[in-house]
């Protein structure tokens, strides 16, 4: 493809950004590079979203691998991707909504000994959906340090959650289980 013909696409697939946002605000988020930690029942559809949303570099950490029970909650899992490294299923979902998007997927737990060497250089923005909490200290003690280089964000405590409204912002120390 031309850039000619990647620019035309882009502006086909995501034109609305530009109204939404503003040029400035669509390139923008185009020029951000954002890591997920975690591309299961949160991460996945917040990585999916990224893509919807025009971002022009994810970077995916997962070591597991799709199983018949994420059926029900997770975008990427799916009868035809069963055994897949979830990085590998959402990279190849997000090639689909977004060709231009550059996807880097790292097979590995987000643990406190490996973090925050896990990441690329030039990331703009961390989102943790890990259900860890060893490794979303690990995150959140690095984010503290990082604050003013890239927007942090994390995630957690909702799994098994019906009632979306009785959620509350806490302290990680307060949750009980899924952190």
């Amino acid at each position: 493809m031309t850039h000619l013909d990647e620019a035309a696409d882009r502006q086909r697939r995501f034109g609305g950004l530009d109204r939404l946002y503003g040029v400035e605000g669509a390139r923008a988020i185009r020029g951000a590079h954002v890591a997920v930690a975690g591309i299961g029942g949160v991460g996945s559809w917040a990585a999916e979203a990224l893509a919807r949303s025009g971002v022009g570099e994810l970077t995916l950490i997962d070591l597991d691998h799709i199983a018949e029970s994420n059926i029900n909650r997770q975008v990427h899992a799916l009868a035809s991707t069963i055994g897949q490294a979830k990085v590998v299923a959402m990279a190849e979902r997000i090639a689909q909504i977004n060709p231009a998007c550059r996807v880097h997927g790292i097979e590995e737990f987000v643990e406190p000994a490996n973090w925050p060497q896990l990441l690329p250089a030039g990331v703009t923005a961390v989102i943790d959906a890990c259900d860890q909490v060893k490794a979303k200290t690990a995150m959140a003690a690095w984010a503290r340090e990082h604050k003013d280089d890239v927007l942090f964000v994390s995630v957690g405590a909702a799994g098994g959650k019906r009632l979306a409204h009785k959620v509350d912002v806490d302290d990680l120390a307060a949750t009980t289980h899924d952190p």
